[in-house]
């Protein structure tokens, strides 16, 4: 029996997203075919196949903050996004407080 997710009609409500990308399915010769964010909130989100989802397979392992829609399929959050910005390189030292930036404690 194949169970289906209905979708509530009217205007679907974006929400805001920040983690990082991490693999979920891998294709026979090892190829990354499944995404999620794994947010900072403890929380994963699945990345849908549709909207802008495929171009973050380019980015796993990096920090990001997405926007889309969030529906819940059989207990698991799937995120069909709408746009996205990678967080480059390692910020973390702007961050610190104090004039010797390079030691972080």
């Amino acid at each position: 029996m194949t169970r289906r997710c209905v979708l509530a009609k009217g205007p679907s409500k974006v929400t805001k997203i920040r983690g990082v990308i991490i693999p979920t399915a891998w294709d026979d010769q090892g190829n990354v075919t499944g995404i999620a964010i794994s947010s900072h909130d403890e929380n994963e989100y699945l990345v849908d196949h549709k909207g802008k989802g495929p171009e973050l397979l380019f980015h796993i392992r990096k920090e990001v903050e997405a926007s889309g829609v969030v529906r819940e399929e059989e207990g698991k959050k799937i995120v069909r996004i709408r746009k996205y910005s990678v967080k480059e390189g390692i910020a973390a030292a702007d961050n610190y407080p104090g004039e010797n930036r390079n030691d972080p404690l």
